[in-house]
């Protein structure tokens, strides 16, 4: 077996690992929500556990079928690696170490710039900062109009108009359509 198909068969069976655990996750939820009177667990609990189940199926099916076909194309190459019969020694086939998946999950972690990781965890504090002073829909639009304007480079007026529509679809969806109360915050009880 060469090096890269082990490296992708390594990196292929902890997604597979974590989509079954989200698999067995899911299912309990949804179990779960069955218990439920059907005016809370129509909507948000069981569209949320069907949805997640869907997904974590779909992740599995196509971890499956990405580690059979990387079996199949590792048991080709093997075959298809001649025999020297002077020194018995099988030739591996060239590869080339430059190739890097820029999809790839470590390779993504170990060359983030500290930079972007700092943005990233002040946005993640402010937003549970924000979350705990104002509520969950302040937090929410300056979150998205704050981000937008900053990382996103967006200009002020779709900004704007993308904080106002999404905090509002927030408020529809928590308030008229699935009662689900906010997290109220200490200055602003209202959520």
């Amino acid at each position: 077996m060469t090096t890269q198909s082990a490296n992708a068969n390594r990196t292929g069976v902890p997604d597979l690992v974590i989509s079954c655990v989200v698999l067995i996750i899911c299912g309990g939820a949804l179990a779960l929500s069955v218990t439920y009177p059907p005016a809370v667990s129509l909507l948000l609990p069981r569209l949320a556990a069907g949805l997640g189940l869907l997904c974590a199926t779909w992740m599995i099916l196509s971890k499956l079928i990405s580690l059979a076909r990387q079996r199949q194309e590792a048991g080709a190459a093997r075959t298809a690696n001649p025999v020297h019969v002077h020194t018995g020694e099988i030739s591996a086939p060239a590869e080339d170490d430059d190739e890097v998946d820029p999809n790839d999950a470590e390779y993504v972690l170990s060359h983030t710039p500290r930079r972007v990781w700092l943005t990233t965890i002040g946005f993640i504090a402010g937003f549970f900062l924000v979350l705990y002073l104002c509520g969950l829909f302040v937090a929410a639009a300056a979150l998205s109009l704050v981000y937008l304007v900053t990382v996103g480079k967006k200009s002020w007026l779709f900004s704007l108009g993308y904080t106002t529509v999404l905090t509002g679809l927030l408020w529809v969806l928590m308030r008229w359509v699935t009662y689900i109360p906010s997290p109220p915050g200490i200055l602003l009880p209202g959520g």
